[in-house]
């Protein structure tokens, strides 16, 4: 049989963009293909053929009718440069379809991106080539529409509008007026009202809210706990998201932590990983259902944005060689998906993969050079090893004393016991306790102890941590950033007098912090914390005197909270200590407060 010969279209048009947002535009395949129009598609689980390129197997109805199977297969792409896509498809008109997008700065200069589209369409027989024109060509020059459209409003859109969203109103007035009732401003109630009524089903259904700051110009501290008093009054739902921590995609949704799995597989990496409260569970919002049908369609799950932490992809056959270029001066590192070797990476340097692994090579290069000297194709990634710092992880909103207050019941399954890799233990202990109900006593002392336990929660939680428990007069606190920890520590020592002055009391705190990995667990219906990094904050707040803060000599070298510590005018004492039940000595700070700045809480 004679084989067809591919049609190939290739257009090129400039845009009054910069190149960076021509590639947030054209690089979220999710959003983009929904604009254009075309057909939410389900995606299988990754398959790999032997020695080959893993690949999903892809279905969807072609207006909503005409069904079409295919296999995807990874996307390749340099940041802000160019990526491509092809699809191998198992029936119908076509054999394949490749799509190149390039970007590079126009000629004529200034804010001005050309892009370049280049698409191939392989037909199957004769009657695939009315299609391409009919569908396939449309298509693509709907791309150049959709770029066009950032600069021109609604009415005067070139692309088919989408279909009013469905919104109940009356529900949304109404719930809008109940958020008034906790502490969110006016300006957050206005602006969440008007995205939930009129932004795009993709845009309603994933309310993320360091995207939100940034459209809204909010802190996004202050838009995570809108959204959490938004949820507990049912403008907004929320789900757990199970994350790999390599390729950091959603793997699986709950609606409780207390659903949660100890263990979870990634089909991408091919790797059995442990759940970890601080990289792979994620809590993500959405609109509520009551208040408007908004589902984020798949269009696409391997587009650049998806993992915009994957600076670069390239598959690799065996013997090929490819060029990266690195554009970020994070902490970098190349990785081979479903394989999961990883080498870490400096400004430049050669590489070698084979069947054992990564070898770095002595030979000179001007960016980062890769061979693949292994049997079979590979997948190699050059990718960011830092986590974002804008994600909403567990470890950070289980942190948080709104989310604690709110949410009291999401705790997890009785049993279960969840890593943290990092998180930072504060014990606070009431100095003369026994003395002050003896002197006062058991109804005026426990008043007292009360009003204090307020106080203590008061600056805890302006500094986003939260109140884990009281024992007796003491309380323990968690934060997810050692520097909130240590400003809650100094601003409640920095305030201590003026509650004492307010109360007519005489109080006296001496505290302690100590920060690094430990295990979350549900105790007695409540989430609590176990493990080295809570005995020794516990044994490190023993070592201080009334008006002390005392934490560990590694923590306080930590950048940010060297940082906060720069501006404090604090006396600051190491030492060493035994601490009981721990063994060899710890090497401790002891920080006493002098004519201190203020302390800025948040």
């Amino acid at each position: 049989m004679m084989k067809l010969k591919p049609k190939v279209y290739i257009l090129e048009q400039e845009f009054p963009i910069d190149r960076k947002m021509a590639w947030q535009l054209l690089a979220d395949n999710n959003q983009m293909n929904d604009a254009i129009g075309l057909f939410p598609v389900s995606f299988g689980q990754a398959k790999t053929e032997t020695g080959g390129v893993f690949y999903r197997e892809a279905a969807a109805k072609v207006m909503g009718l005409v069904p079409m199977k295919w296999q995807e297969f990874p996307f390749e792409w340099q940041e802000q440069e160019y990526y491509t896509v092809e699809r191998r498809y198992l029936s119908g008109p076509l054999l394949y379809y490749k799509l190149k997008v390039e970007l590079s700065d126009a000629a004529s200069g200034g804010m001005q991106t050309k892009i370049r589209l280049t698409a191939e369409f392989a037909p199957r027989n004769a009657l695939a080539y009315p299609a391409i024109q009919t569908t396939g060509l449309p298509a693509v020059k709907k791309i150049m529409l959709y770029l066009e459209n950032v600069q021109l409003d609604a009415q005067s859109s070139k692309l088919a509008k989408p279909a009013a969203p469905k919104v109940n109103h009356a529900e949304l007035e109404r719930l809008s007026n109940d958020l008034r009732a906790y502490p969110v401003a006016e300006e957050f109630i206005a602006q969440l009202k008007a995205h939930l009524a009129e932004s795009s089903d993709q845009n309603a259904a994933q309310l993320v809210p360091s995207q939100l700051a940034k459209c809204w110009e909010m802190d996004s501290e202050q838009v995570l706990r809108g959204l959490l008093y938004a949820t507990k009054t049912g403008l907004s739902d929320m789900s757990w998201h199970v994350i790999c921590p390599n390729c950091r995609v959603s793997k699986d949704d709950h609606r409780s932590l207390s659903d949660l799995e100890q263990q979870f597989h990634c089909d991408l990496c091919g790797v059995l990983y442990d759940v970890n409260f601080d990289q792979s569970v994620e809590l993500q919002f959405a609109v509520h259902p009551n208040v408007r049908q908004a589902y984020a369609e798949v269009y696409c799950v391997g587009g650049p944005v998806i993992t915009p932490h994957i600076k670069a992809q390239r598959i690799l056959h065996p013997g090929d060689h490819a060029e990266f270029l690195l554009t970020d001066q994070a902490s970098m590192r190349l990785r081979v998906l479903q394989k999961n070797d990883q080498v870490p990476v400096g400004q430049k340097g050669s590489f070698r993969y084979t069947k054992a692994g990564w070898i770095e090579e002595a030979r000179e290069a001007s960016n980062i050079s890769v061979i693949n000297d292994s049997e079979k194709d590979i997948v190699v990634a050059l990718e960011n090893a830092d986590w974002s710092k804008d994600t909403v992880t567990a470890a950070k909103v289980t942190a948080m004393q709104e989310f604690r207050d709110l949410f009291s019941s999401e705790v997890l399954a009785p049993g279960q016991k969840i890593a943290i890799g990092h998180v930072t233990i504060l014990f606070t202990d009431l100095k003369g306790s026994t003395a002050l109900y003896e002197e006062a006593g058991d109804a005026n002392a426990y008043g007292r102890v009360r009003g204090h336990f307020d106080f203590l929660t008061e600056h805890i939680k302006q500094n986003s941590g939260s109140v884990v428990k009281t024992i007796g007069d003491a309380v323990m606190a968690v934060f997810s950033k050692p520097a909130d920890g240590v400003k809650a520590a100094l601003a409640i020592q920095e305030k201590l007098d003026a509650f004492n002055e307010q109360t007519n009391d005489t109080l006296l705190l001496r505290l302690g912090l100590f920060s690094g990995p430990a295990i979350a667990v549900n105790s007695n219906d409540r989430l609590d914390y176990f493990g080295r990094t809570v005995n020794l904050a516990a044994r490190v707040q023993g070592q201080g005197d009334a008006g002390e803060v005392i934490l560990s000599q590694e923590l306080l070298e930590q950048p940010d909270v060297a940082a906060l510590l720069d501006t404090q005018r604090l006396s600051i004492e190491p030492f060493n200590a035994e601490l009981k039940g721990i063994t060899g000595e710890q090497a401790l700070v002891r920080l006493r407060m002098q004519e201190m700045a203020h302390i800025e809480a948040g």
